[in-house]
């Protein structure tokens, strides 16, 4: 049993309405919901401090507002990547270091999706082809490299298999928040890991205590899982 992070969170609620032409979705790990056209009371900025050791190094994010990073076991994070039908990844910090810590999660994605198991959708994992680092990860066993569109993709590949996109430096959480509202869209696809075939994104090596990691910012949350290698 990993002990919890130590959490300090800094609330300023604020009343917003959200048009519905802009399609707005929150991505909630536990339960993805479209925000009714009515005022809704939505977290105008969450931030919490993230305490990573070598036990609590992945975490799970919650969209709600009592928003919290929470510790969650590395087997049970690799489950949601192999129920996604999308996966992002973002990362902060050092590029090398971000790389490794991707091969990580690929590596053991593909075990986790190959073994199946409880919670765990059967099919393959596809590695969207990305010219700069395909080379870097195609030593991965049982790891397909995809070599075409996103679009191409999800309409080809069969509807259990996941489709990884290639790590880019994160943004902020509004930037990234936006891009998987995109990516979902495009797709005919809902943001979130509740149920699987969804898009969900990991963000590897963000801010940890005592810089604080933005959970909520305004409609957005940050990444489904927190990942950091240790």
């Amino acid at each position: 049993m990993v002990q919890k992070s130590s959490v300090q969170l800094k609330k300023n609620t604020r009343r917003a309405i959200l048009n519905t032409a802009t399609g707005a979705v929150l991505s909630s790990s536990f339960a993805p919901f479209s925000i009714p056209a009515e005022a809704a009371d939505v977290p105008d900025k969450v931030t919490q401090a993230v305490k990573v050791t070598a036990v609590a190094h992945t975490f799970i994010t919650s969209t709600s507002n009592k928003a919290s990073v929470k510790p969650i076991r590395e087997n049970d994070a690799t489950r949601f990547f192999t129920n996604a039908r999308i996966l992002h990844l973002f990362y902060s910090g050092d590029e090398e270091k971000a790389y490794a810590t991707t091969k990580e999660i690929l590596d053991l994605t593909v075990k986790r999706k190959s073994g199946e198991g409880a919670g765990v959708t059967p099919g393959n994992v596809h590695f969207l082809l990305d010219d700069a680092t395909a080379d870097f990860y195609s030593d991965i066993p049982g790891l397909s490299i995809y070599k075409g569109s996103l679009k191409d993709a999800i309409k080809t590949l069969p509807p259990n298999d996941v489709v990884i996109i290639p790590p880019i430096k994160s943004k902020d959480t509004v930037a990234n928040g936006m891009l998987i509202e995109k990516s979902a869209n495009e797709n005919g696809l809902q943001v979130g890991g509740s149920k699987s075939g969804g898009v969900i994104s990991c963000l590897i090596n963000g801010p940890r205590d005592p810089d604080p990691i933005v959970v909520i910012d305004g409609a957005y949350s940050t990444s489904t899982i927190l990942w950091y290698g240790v």
